[in-house]
């Protein structure tokens, strides 16, 4: 308590940017991830991030103590974790806040697949570095569409490849087409399920007699 009041006078008196929390966990690498800066301004400030897959509301203040949500717009895909700055300037002065967008993927290989109208095999395959037992396979069950047994996965170092089940897609009958998503994901700390990547199986309707 005392060291926020020492902050909130020096920054009325010699103006400038003092950071009352300056580090940002690590975000996942999914989008709409938030997290908050508090920092004293002398005077008026504005507050921008240096790349397009993080955003800073507000971007303009007043004196005083603040408070900025950082929120990533974009998954990071790069398999690598990124760094970008915020940067909060005032009264002629910035201060820079370095946040990291984690590198945890799950990718699969092929995103989209079409099925014709008499039925047919798909297998999802993917490439991912969370650990197994962690990465999990969301999806609606259809009535169109069975799913077999598990099968086998390799690991490499820390990047692991596999293959999400078997799915035989039976025949459609109908003319309308018919589709089906599935998604690669894991729980975070809050037992949110954060979506890393998502194929969509696609099948055509039958001809028109």
């Amino acid at each position: 308590m005392i060291a926020t009041l020492l902050a909130a006078c020096m920054a009325d008196e010699v103006g400038g940017v003092y950071m009352i929390s300056e580090e940002v966990d690590s975000l996942h690498a999914v989008a709409d991830q938030k997290a908050e800066i508090t920092f004293n301004a002398g005077g008026n400030w504005t507050a921008r991030a240096s790349d397009s897959w993080l955003e800073v509301s507000p971007q303009t203040g007043n004196g005083g103590r603040n408070t900025l949500t950082i929120r990533t717009t974009k998954q990071n895909r790069t398999k690598q974790p990124r760094q970008t700055q915020v940067i909060i300037s005032s009264d002629g002065r910035s201060q820079a806040i370095p946040v990291i967008q984690r590198g945890d993927y799950a990718l699969f290989d092929t995103l989209s697949y079409l099925v014709g109208a008499e039925g047919g095999e798909v297998t999802l395959r993917f490439t991912t570095n969370v650990p197994k037992g962690d990465l999990y396979v969301s999806y609606l069950k259809y009535n169109w569409y069975f799913i077999e047994n598990n099968e086998g996965n390799t690991r490499a170092a820390d990047e692991w490849s596999g293959r999400v089940k078997t799915i035989t897609v039976l025949p459609n009958d109908s003319t309308e087409a018919r589709s089906a998503i599935f998604v690669l994901g894991f729980y975070n700390e809050m037992k949110n399920f954060m979506v890393l990547d998502s194929a969509i199986i696609r099948q055509a309707g039958a001809l028109s007699p």
